[in-house]
């Protein structure tokens, strides 16, 4: 038949578990709420729209924002920090606010791309409101950076890239609320700012070259806000939802895409499921033995509505299923997954403006779900 078959989630884990009594899986806190929204020495601050990803058996954050109510202004963070994915999660910082070992690093901002290659930790664009120029006064667009930033884990250094002659002079330009992924040695940037471009750096001759859609092929196209994260078992990555403007209207997307490196084409997956996740933006999605982790996000634009429903995608079956919701409804939050342990994280983001304890709505909790896997996938 040429085709892989699997039995998903739903029809494994669910199953089983129902036959034997089992409970499903629940969310269980991993680190809790702070006090303080500035953080200390011991974990970082509250904050949201940072950027994340698994190195090892640590979750690397870097980056974010928050409002600091108490001050009565905005706090753009540029300090790294690492989370033990392992018993006892504890967080130890990285690079500290203000700089690294070499007393350098990225301005602080949100909405960046981050992806991780061996033991280096990559960044790109992302906006700051145009802080770095005009200082405190006031959020203002098209202020995005254009930036590409590599922080070594092992020295806790940051040093701005700039590309060799090799490849295209510019890169992607300025852009935030785009997507980065690690797929062997290159980082892949797509989208963001409303854009459909896609760009690969290739991490050992250090140069950007740009991939356009064959004629005739199908693509993503514009979007923002979406999530991307890495694919191996479709040799490649795969992008979901996000959100799409032109021509007077404004669309919240939540299709399914795959990019297979090896020969550069696009391929939109099928969806199956009942029910099956409404179009959102501002979401997080983690990958694991070709299961993709959904959680979060915002379901309406404008005026916000988090979400706190966590889905799971088969990516051999096409079928979404829903798994256990979380403790907390946000967006501009982060996952990433352990697959030693089969459990993903999530950590920050913000309510929505929600009404609530927490700091003005912005979190820096870390909550923990365990994630069953199939137990069997033929091919046919």
């Amino acid at each position: 038949m040429g085709a892989k078959l699997g039995l998903s989630y739903a029809l494994v884990a669910l199953a089983v578990r129902a036959c034997v009594g089992v409970s499903p899986p629940e969310w269980e806190t991993a680190f809790a709420q702070s006090e303080t929204h500035h953080g200390d020495g011991s974990h970082p601050s509250v904050r949201y729209s940072h950027g994340a990803a698994t190195w090892g058996d640590e979750m690397i954050v870097t980056h974010g924002y928050f409002y600091d109510r108490a001050n009565v202004s905005p706090s753009w963070r540029d300090d790294t920090w690492g989370f033990s994915l392992r018993p006892p999660h504890q967080w130890r910082k990285i690079v500290p606010l203000g700089g690294g070992a070499n007393g350098t690093s990225p301005h602080g901002r949100y909405g960046h791309a981050l992806a991780i290659h061996g033991s280096d930790l990559y960044i790109h664009g992302g906006t700051d409101g145009g802080t770095r120029i005009h200082g405190e006064s006031g959020f203002k667009l098209q202020m995005e950076f254009d930036d590409l930033w590599r922080l070594s884990l092992t020295d806790q250094t940051w040093e701005q890239l700039k590309p060799r002659a090799t490849g295209h002079p510019y890169g992607p330009g300025k852009r935030y609320l785009h997507s980065a992924v690690t797929v062997e040695n290159t980082i892949w940037v797509y989208g963001g700012s409303n854009k459909s471009d896609l760009w690969g750096w290739d991490t050992e001759e250090d140069y950007w070259f740009q991939v356009i859609p064959k004629p005739g092929q199908k693509w993503p196209g514009r979007r923002q806000g979406h999530s991307a994260a890495e694919l191996p078992e479709k040799n490649g990555f795969i992008v979901t939802g996000g959100t799409r403007w032109g021509f007077g209207t404004k669309a919240l997307l939540s299709d399914v895409w795959v990019f297979r490196t090896k020969d550069r084409t696009w391929s939109l997956l099928q969806t199956r499921g009942d029910p099956t996740p409404m179009p959102r933006l501002y979401h997080a999605i983690a990958t694991m033995n070709g299961q993709m982790v959904l959680h979060g996000g915002s379901t309406n634009s404008p005026g916000m509505k988090c979400e706190d429903e966590t889905w799971v995608y088969d990516t051999f079956t096409y079928t979404w299923h829903e798994l256990p919701r979380a403790p907390v409804a946000i967006y501009h939050h982060s996952i990433v997954a352990h697959p030693a342990t089969q459990t993903v994280f999530i950590f920050g983001g913000h309510r929505c403006g929600a009404d609530s304890p927490t700091h003005h709505a912005y979190l820096n909790s870390v909550y923990k779900l365990k994630i069953p896997t199939a137990t069997r996938r033929d091919e046919l």
